[in-house]
């Protein structure tokens, strides 16, 4: 089998495992074991298979059993256990990914680095003679242990954790007395519990999901809030099974327990959603803000004297030009004000300034894309002192560590870069940074940001950005699940059942989907929040427009009417209701809707002409140019309404009306469409030379071809014929037409 056919069939023998196909599954697992050669897999299935023997025959015969639930139970983690461990196998043996050559590599020297760490563990719980042998792996200066090799201890650290499989006795007690030791700095016991969740992301078991449980519980900040999102991930990668495991319901439920908790669980939700976005956001960065800013560059320069920003005088008082500036370029104002309204929520804005800025030898080593940045680490402080002339160390390490908006695998890249920058320039930024760092430090004694909520949502965002750098930009990350390409419906797992109990939080992320227009998404979520008992008018009437924006009209309309019984925004729901009836071609009700929607805005302009085109639907024209004409008397200059009245005047036969208002259009921005309208309104007066020329304008329209033309033309062919031009002479006019084409170019 192929490395690609072993894991299919893996999550194929999951699957039916989950699913209790207990046969089939057994049968495919012996297919897979027999690629192992190994005896002791075999041994393993055999047993399991002859308890699920026992259990069908106990079964069949009658047998009352109150343990054969457990017991069947049981079986059902033993399968999903050994499926894990023999598909780790043929991977390690056969996959040729640098991971498990590197998993193949460590485990020559495992044994060794396992009895190093565990030395005299055995006959200790946890104490002080403990605590010293740990502080002599990882506290750095104060020991004969240089920086060096105790980031390479470190690394041996995280790598025995990350490539372990199933944790074994001494892998738990390891874990346990670095989490429990008060000798290791929480910006290191971060790296063991990123460790962990890579883990158990790659191989579940249970003693993995106890020990993360065990760091969240200690409450130690930034070691806790990795903890939760590591739990968050790969409970939700590992969803299927955790029903097997009560005693990580147990967990869940004793967590869940203590108040805030489930707000924590929101936070990450939402957080891991909007990570989905940043590639959108730099689409739009790249496409819109930044050329737009670009164009401005030199009238900005000179409006805001940019060459004095930095100086003394304008460090305190923000440029009172900027405001008038940013008048004359409305658009770009409201992007940026949309690009710091999306920094302060969360978004992810910075990824493609520091995308490019992973190359550095730090990045080499896996665990640093998990490291905090924090002041006590040697390589920033070596950074720093070599940058006294134009810095205060201090302040600078002080600010980058406290700033919020910036996560820290970027905040090692930036820090890596200040020395390949100009001296000239170094000196500018660095004196512009210390300041803003001043100002930042004052501001956010009195700011929310240092209110707890506040705090444990930035780290959550911070540790999530770093995240998904690591499983965007790690040269090994084809070898890695990414997770930000899955769907992350957390809340449609086991586990989202278990710890969110409360509807308001299932409707937040209902309302986080909504707002990005994940209308599919928001559906789901306000259907169960419906079927939870919440019968509001809201959720009908959300329900109603999710199900309208992905083309469900008719089940749109059903909610619809719910909401309409509670009598609350009358006009909305009349017009929304209008519009299914019209997107499903039943106009006569629509127009009902629309007229009782008129009653209450009988100037609305959007009415007006929605009943306008549902009477021309139904070929009513006469009616369907009376209330264009009203949209065009409330809106003498919108080309848009003389669009209505010269497009029905021209179905009616209305030339000189239609000539008109097309020769008015002609002024203003016409379109593909209007030159071809006007095209067919001289050829019925007449003048076929015009009629030809206003045809080749519309396909010399950035967005037509002749190919576009035609499909155009013929949808409008009926008309021509009824207005009595020849069906002899349109297919000559055609031709005439493509031979113009052919001698202009």
């Amino acid at each position: 089998m192929t490395i690609a056919e072993i894991e299919k069939k893996y999550i194929w023998i999951v699957d039916l495992t989950i699913d209790k196909q207990i046969k089939e599954a057994i049968d495919q697992l012996f297919l897979l074991i027999v690629d192992t050669q190994s005896g002791e897999f075999r041994n393993q299935l055999e047993k399991i298979s002859d308890t699920y023997k026992n259990i069908i025959k106990y079964t069949i015969d009658g047998v009352q059993d109150p343990e054969r639930q457990s017991i069947y139970n049981r079986m059902l983690v033993n399968i999903l256990e050994l499926t894990d461990k023999v598909k780790e196998t043929i991977l390690t043996q056969k996959s040729g990914k640098q991971i498990y050559r590197m998993k193949q590599e460590f485990e020559k020297k495992i044994d060794y680095v396992k009895e190093e760490a565990v030395k005299a563990v055995s006959d200790l719980s946890f104490g002080h003679e403990l605590d010293d042998v740990l502080k002599s792996t990882f506290v750095s200066k104060e020991n004969s242990r240089s920086y060096d090799e105790r980031d390479k201890m470190l690394t041996n650290f995280f790598n025995l954790i990350w490539l372990t499989d199933k944790f074994l006795e001494k892998d738990i007690k390891l874990v346990q007395s670095i989490r429990m030791s008060e000798q290791i700095p929480w910006y290191e016991k971060c790296i063991i519990v990123s460790a962990l969740t890579l883990s158990l992301i790659r191989c579940f078991d249970p003693r993995k999901v106890e020990l993360l449980f065990g760091f969240f519980e200690d409450g130690v900040e930034q070691v806790w809030h990795r903890a939760l999102v590591g739990l968050v991930l790969a409970l939700y990668i590992h969803d299927s099974r955790l029903s097997l495991y009560p005693e990580i319901e147990a967990r869940l439920e004793i967590m869940m327990k203590k108040d805030g908790q489930a707000k924590l669980v929101e936070m990450i939700i939402i957080q891991l959603l909007r990570s989905k976005d940043t590639e959108k956001i730099t689409k739009k960065l790249q496409e819109e803000i930044i050329p737009e800013m670009m164009k401005i560059k030199p009238r900005l320069e000179d409006k805001l004297d940019l060459d004095n920003l930095i100086s003394p005088d304008y460090m305190e008082d923000k440029n009172p030009d900027w405001e008038d500036f940013f008048k004359d370029t409305p658009d770009l104002y409201e992007k940026m004000e949309e690009f710091t309204h999306m920094q302060m929520e969360g978004s992810d804005v910075f990824w493609s300034a520091f995308a490019m800025l992973k190359q550095f030898d730090f990045f080499k080593v896996i665990h640093n894309w998990f490291l905090p940045f924090h002041k006590e680490n040697q390589l920033m402080i070596d950074i720093f002192e070599n940058e006294k002339e134009n810095i205060d160390p201090e302040i600078i390490m002080t600010g980058i560590s406290n700033s919020a908006f910036l996560c820290n695998s970027d905040k090692y890249s930036f820090c890596f870069n200040i020395k390949f920058i100009p001296q000239a320039q170094k000196a500018l930024l660095m004196n512009f940074f210390n300041a803003e760092m001043e100002s930042l430090n004052e501001i956010a004694k009195e700011d929310e940001i240092l209110n707890k909520p506040s705090k444990d949502k930035f780290i959550f965002t911070q540790y999530i950005q770093d995240f998904y750098r690591f499983s965007k930009l790690h040269p090994l990350k084809n070898e890695f699940i990414d997770l930000f390409s899955m769907k992350l419906d957390i809340y449609n797992t086991w586990f989202f059942n278990i710890v969110i109990k409360d509807l308001a939080i299932l409707r937040n992320v209902a309302e986080f989907y909504f707002e990005k227009n994940d209308f599919g998404f928001a559906l789901e979520l306000y259907s169960m929040i419906n079927k939870r008992g919440d019968n509001s008018y809201e959720i009908y009437e959300k329900i109603g427009y999710c199900n309208q924006r992905i083309g469900k009209y008719e089940t749109a309309l059903e909610y619809y009417i719910k909401a309409e019984l509670f009598d609350t925004n009358r006009t909305w729901l009349l017009k929304k209701i209008a519009l299914c009836y019209r997107k499903l071609s039943e106009n006569n009700k629509a127009i009902k809707y629309y007229k009782d929607a008129l009653t209450i805005e009988p100037e609305n302009i959007f009415i007006l002409a929605s009943i306008g085109n549902c009477y021309l639907a139904l070929h009513n024209y006469e009616n369907a140019l009376k209330y264009f004409y009203k949209v065009e008397f409330l809106s003498p200059d919108s080309i848009k309404a003389a669009r209505l009245v010269a497009w029905t005047s021209f179905i009616m036969g209305k030339f000189d009306i239609a000539h008109r208002l097309y020769s008015k259009i002609m002024d203003e921005n016409p379109t593909k469409f209007d030159y071809i309208n006007l095209g067919h309104v001289e050829w019925c007066i007449g003048n076929r030379m015009d009629a030809i020329e206003n045809y080749k304008l519309s396909i010399r329209q950035k967005d037509n071809n002749l190919d576009m033309f035609l499909l155009s033309f013929n949808d409008d062919r009926k008309y021509l014929i009824e207005h009595e031009i020849s069906e002899d002479e349109i297919p000559l006019m055609l031709d005439y037409l493509k031979y113009s084409l052919e001698s202009a170019s």
